[in-house]
């Protein structure tokens, strides 16, 4: 056997692993139909992508205003969505309002969304399950009144059930008649009756 070089440099068995950017972890694509502008959204939305993440909606608020529209950020793809980063949303979107332009998340997660709801730092920001409900929800919105405040219709907020209000609930199997186009068996899973 030959003797080994102990004068020889060691070599790395891995090569060092280039710094991590934001872009690496959320990525951002714009769509647009008509005055509505819609920023989709993919990876995971945390405080480490916040600065990121405020920067492309604000460019993407910057194209709707330009054509007088709104807003709506596609959440559908992200595997992560921080509450810091949702309440970040929240206050931008509360500003670009005031601006005239509406910001609605869309996202698929019944939880995210009663999450929001019941923060008050999140409550007023109007979230939809799909990108057409807030595309329909958006197109339907009032132009201001005279007065500066909103006009006859306003763009519904997902909000958590206030206690007391009576609500039909249905068991899945259970018969319902009365409801024209619609079938008479209730298909899904059974929720709890209210007392």
């Amino acid at each position: 056997m030959k003797p080994s070089d102990s004068s020889a440099a060691p070599v790395a068995l891995t090569s060092p692993s280039p710094s991590r950017s934001p872009g690496d972890q959320l990525v951002f694509r714009t769509l647009r139909r008509g005055d509505i502008v819609v920023l989709a959204v993919r990876g995971e939305a945390d405080a480490f992508t916040l600065p990121l993440w405020r920067q492309k909606v604000r460019e993407a608020v910057e194209t709707a205003s330009a054509g007088g529209g709104a807003l709506i950020v596609d959440a559908g793809r992200l595997g992560f969505l921080s509450l810091r980063t949702l309440a970040a949303l929240a206050a931008d979107a509360a500003a670009y309002r005031r601006d005239g332009v509406q910001v609605c998340l869309v996202t698929g997660d019944a939880r995210l969304a009663r999450l929001a709801g019941a923060d008050s730092r999140t409550a007023s920001l109007p979230i939809r399950s799909t990108v057409v409900a807030a595309v329909t929800a958006l197109s339907r919105r009032p132009e201001t009144t005279a007065g500066g405040g909103p006009g006859r219709f306003r763009t519904p907020i997902v909000t958590r059930d206030e206690p007391g209000i009576d609500r039909p609930a249905y068991r899945a199997g259970e018969i319902v008649a009365g409801h024209a186009g619609l079938p008479d068996t209730v298909i899904g899973t059974a929720m709890p009756r209210r007392r």
